[in-house]
């Protein structure tokens, strides 16, 4: 028995984004490929890939014997059509923003068991692309706005029921293409209204696991629990409005990265569990690594040398999820004297609420938490010009030119050389 709080909104596949939903939906689906703790590709659906000579094909082959919780077998037109419709003009799929300007068309191959994406570009980390979040491959022809209510997938379990405000129940799938070495018979999932009768529910035993963060796990310390820790699995940012004043000047916003005790931070708010990501989206545990770069400590000298004595007040606009890294910034930025800061606080819904006017993409400064992802991927989804998802709204040709010259290279010398050239842009 596994506890979780309610999840947002509609359970899909192809469009959930909440954590607790991608939960229920990745217990019973499969995507082509998976990464592995150490950031390797693993086989899932697919047991091969490869490109072309220029780096603009690349062709998938699918797993044989592959088949859907109905019995169903995967072939290359759900491949095809699952990733045709997660493309489409009308997608509302949080993933497609990862394959735009990337992916021109897929199509079936040759023979029955092969699948070709066409690139618009040269991407050598595109394999890596087929493993993110919402990408499974469904059954031609399913209403996937409709999946939880009618579940198929070639996941390990099959969803048996679901109730809002309760649970949901799986039992193991027996057509799953790795069955004998699936060992439970089956997941039960309760829904809590909040986490603090997650963890209460946990502690007296009424369910066997929960997923909560380092500051909840400080609480459950004890020879009656046994702590699993999961790698790296996203970042907090702090993004500026680079268009609107006072942070148009680069001094004032290197004037608040040099103000922050990034230490105290990863103390604090993440109880240890952490990294300083020094302002660089790379994660740790990716192989390529920018190097040379000195580690910002807190500095109000060198704050001081960029800003002086001017006072600067402004807004850190967050959702609930990062009131107390929210709080603890603001403290840390009030005590300096240079800094007047106010928290707006809002509900995950009014934070990434739709429309053009959405306030993690236009307010002034916001913290934001992304999930995992491939460097060059965050270099397009929060610097390129064009992105739908720039909150910073920052435009620099050189730093594009540099991010395409690292998508294409398969060299990792090269890609080496490049990753420290993007993390010297300030």
């Amino acid at each position: 028995m596994i506890g979780s709080t309610e999840p947002d909104g509609n359970i899909s596949p192809v469009t959930t984004a909440d954590g607790n939903s991608m939960t229920i939906v990745s217990l019973a689906n499969s995507s082509l490929v998976e990464v592995d703790t150490a950031g390797k590709l693993v086989p899932q659906l697919a047991t091969k890939w490869s490109a072309s000579g220029d780096g603009l094909t690349w062709t998938i082959t699918l797993r044989k014997g592959a088949k859907f919780s109905d019995g169903s077998p995967v072939t290359v037109k759900d491949a095809v059509d699952s990733f045709t419709s997660l493309l489409a003009p009308n997608s509302q799929s949080p993933a497609k923003s990862s394959f735009t300007g990337i992916v021109k068309s897929v199509a079936a191959g040759s023979g029955d068991s092969t699948v070709v994406f066409r690139l618009e570009r040269p991407y050598s980390d595109f394999p890596y692309l087929l493993a993110g979040a919402n990408t499974y491959i469904l059954p031609s022809g399913v209403n996937d706005a409709d999946w939880i209510h009618h579940p198929v997938g070639a996941g390990q379990f099959v969803l048996e029921s679901y109730t809002p405000g309760q649970g949901v129940v799986y039992k193991k799938n027996p057509n799953y293409w790795d069955a004998a070495n699936v060992k439970l018979d089956g997941v039960d999932i309760k829904f809590y209204a909040d986490q603090q009768s997650e963890l209460l529910a946990f502690q007296s035993g009424e369910i066997d696991s929960i997923e909560a963060g380092s500051q909840a796990t400080a609480s459950l310390k004890s020879a009656d629990y046994r702590e699993v820790k999961s790698g790296y699995v996203k970042f907090d940012g702090i993004v500026f409005n680079v268009t609107k004043a006072p942070f148009d000047d680069v001094k004032v916003r290197q004037a608040v990265a040099w103000a922050l005790d990034r230490k105290a931070i990863v103390d604090t708010v993440y109880g240890g569990a952490a990294k300083v990501a020094n302002d660089v989206p790379t994660f740790p545990d990716y192989l390529i690594q920018p190097t040379g770069l000195t580690t910002r400590e807190k500095d109000l000298a060198k704050v001081k040398s960029l800003i002086g004595d001017r006072k600067i007040a402004f807004t850190i606009t967050t959702y609930q999820g990062e009131q107390t890294l929210a709080e603890l910034v603001q403290q840390q930025l009030n005590a300096t004297g240079n800094f007047t800061v106010k928290l707006d606080i809002k509900t995950p819904a009014a934070y990434y609420a739709d429309g053009a006017s959405t306030p993690w993409l236009n307010a002034p400064v916001t913290i934001t938490d992304w999930a995992e992802r491939l460097p060059s991927q965050y270099i397009g989804l929060l610097y390129a010009k064009s992105s739908s998802w720039n909150a910073s709204h920052y435009s620099n040709p050189a730093l594009e030119k540099l991010a395409a010259k690292f998508d294409a290279t398969t060299d990792p010398t090269e890609q080496q050389s490049l990753a420290n050239q993007i993390a010297a842009i300030e």
